[in-house]
């Protein structure tokens, strides 16, 4: 087990808690003092493979990005010896062997990667829906981390031999490397469709029905405690010192969630990272069976219930590809800022053209794995503008669709919106539109979720009492950008969105079929 931070009365003074997200397409470093104040924000680039149904990450590069950016805040003058605590956030629901130093055996599979569809319906014909509803509060689909590491046992017998253990998030791989041990957290943990979520235990019965060897998931921690310290060689190759406490952390949902501000039962929030999702806080579980997904939160007895959507930044990272790789510019950022322009440019809402986002297949509002990307009402004299207009519409539907699911939170005045995906204006006027209410853009979104790990270490430090008081604290000091619905905007939306509604219900046969022919 790990150990508990000591307070303020301890023997190390800590300056900054070291806080690092690593997701799909960048990892994010932040430092945080005592106050809530981000400093030397860092962002790393990141490679993934994507070939679906399959989705593959080189695990090296995430531990790698953290010595990158670790170095970057050495140029600037912090020092080691002010770094005194680190904590992480990261992509959940991945399947990451690894051998007994804790390096990859094989690359990552994703969250994303729908490869063990198959897989999933033998672990539901095996343990039952009823018996998975109760236990893991979630549906059993190919994305989970079981049925890939069913998977793995009947396609790849020589990478199975060769793992120690099975690590479930992007930063569990990095406390590995950097402390030796093996560790998730409850919110990572509930993504793989084999924890008891109210027990916060790993159903090792589940795997044993289904011919897999226990002992190989990591231990759950509680998000808050030490995971181990800085090692040695994890010294050497990144910079932070040896013998720096490493938190076990939280999984993105929930350090999103934390960052948000949002603890508090009935509180919900949008996000936009490669992935996105509508999520709010409560004292239970939902129905499985609605279609909303249930993470542990950072304390026992909360839990976020969310409506996840396989496709958001992504589905924009793409039209930046496709319609702007001229203006990529070092960092790709230029290729955004096309999009920028040719959305400013299209007439939002009055054209014609629909784009279903499904381009990684969809696990909500529907969940079908054979499901692609299309645009519905192209003509002659269609134009870049209005295929790029119609992408991120065509995301704030598949939001509006899912937030109508969980249903809108009571007397909701805004939509706070965080991610990568609120540093896009004209997106951000599209929600509005769609939604139809204004969307608040916290100062700093897309470090967040660097913010909610971060935030993990600061009760045991004396820095705050709770949780919830810190995300009162966060709220209060924190500036918004608000985007107001545009009223005539709003009431061709209403009409385009009931289009867009038709979409997948028409062309579902259609995936179907094209499955079979592939």
């Amino acid at each position: 087990m790990g150990e508990k931070i000591s307070g303020a009365g301890g023997t190390r003074i800590m300056t900054y808690i070291a806080s690092f997200d690593i997701g799909t397409t960048h990892v994010k470093g932040i430092l945080v003092n005592r106050d809530g104040e981000l400093f030397h924000e860092q962002n790393v680039s990141l490679t993934c493979r994507q070939e679906p149904p399959f989705i593959e990450q080189e695990p090296e590069q995430w531990f790698k990005a953290v010595g990158t950016i670790v170095n970057e805040w050495f140029r600037d003058g912090i020092g080691a010896g002010l770094i005194s605590l680190v904590s992480f956030s990261g992509q959940m629901q991945d399947c990451i062997p690894v051998d007994e130093q804790g390096r990859a055996v094989r690359p990552a599979i994703l969250y994303s990667d729908s490869r063990a569809g198959a897989e999933a319906r033998m672990i539901r014909d095996e343990i039952g829906e009823e018996e998975i509803f109760r236990s893991a509060a979630n549906r059993m689909d190919g994305t989970l981390t079981f049925p890939k590491l069913l998977w793995l046992k009947t396609h790849e017998a020589d990478s199975c031999a060769r793992t120690s253990r099975y690590l479930i998030s992007s930063k569990d791989y990095v406390i590995a490397r950097l402390t030796g041990a093996f560790v998730t957290d409850p919110t990572s943990a509930a993504t793989t469709g084999c924890m008891d979520i109210r027990r916060r235990e790993w159903r090792e019965d589940w795997l044993v029905r289904m011919g897999l060897p226990a002992g190989k998931l990591p231990d759950i921690l509680p998000s808050g405690e030490t995971a181990g310290r800085v090692h040695a060689e994890g010294s050497r190759l990144t910079g932070l010192a040896e013998g720096t406490p490493v938190l076990c952390g939280i999984g993105d949902a929930g350090a999103a969630t934390l960052g948000a501000g949002v603890y508090e039962p009935g509180e919900v929030y949008a996000y936009i990272g490669t992935t996105g999702w509508i999520a709010g806080v409560s004292g239970g579980v939902a129905d499985p069976a609605s279609g909303l997904f249930n993470l542990a939160y950072a304390e026992p007895g909360r839990y976020i219930n969310v409506a996840p959507l396989t496709n958001a930044g992504n589905a924009h990272h793409w039209a930046a590809e496709v319609f702007a790789p001229e203006a990529a510019g070092t960092d790709g950022r230029g290729m955004y800022e096309a999009v920028e322009r040719l959305v400013e440019a299209s007439d939002r809402g009055r054209n014609k053209i629909l784009f279903l986002p499904y381009l990684n297949g969809e696990r909500c509002p529907v969940q079908d794995e054979e499901a692609s990307g299309c645009f519905i009402g192209l003509r002659p004299s269609t134009t870049k503008a209005d295929m790029a207009a119609a992408v991120l519409e065509g995301v704030a539907f598949a939001m509006k669709q899912v937030m109508e699911l969980r249903g809108a939170p009571e007397g909701a005045a805004s939509l706070t919106l965080i991610g990568g995906g609120a540093r896009s204006r004209q997106w951000c006027r599209v929600l509005a539109d769609v939604f139809g209410t204004e969307v608040s853009v916290p100062s700093e979104s897309q470090f967040l979720p660097c913010l909610g790990a971060a935030a993990l270490g600061f009760p045991g430090l004396g820095w705050a009492s709770s949780y919830d008081r810190l995300c009162e604290l966060f709220k209060i000091r924190r500036k918004c950008e608000t985007f107001s619905p545009d009223a005539e905007k709003k009431a061709h939306y209403e009409s385009k969105y009931a289009r867009y509604l038709e979409l997948y219900p028409a062309l579902a046969p259609v995936f179907r079929q094209a499955a079979t022919e592939a």
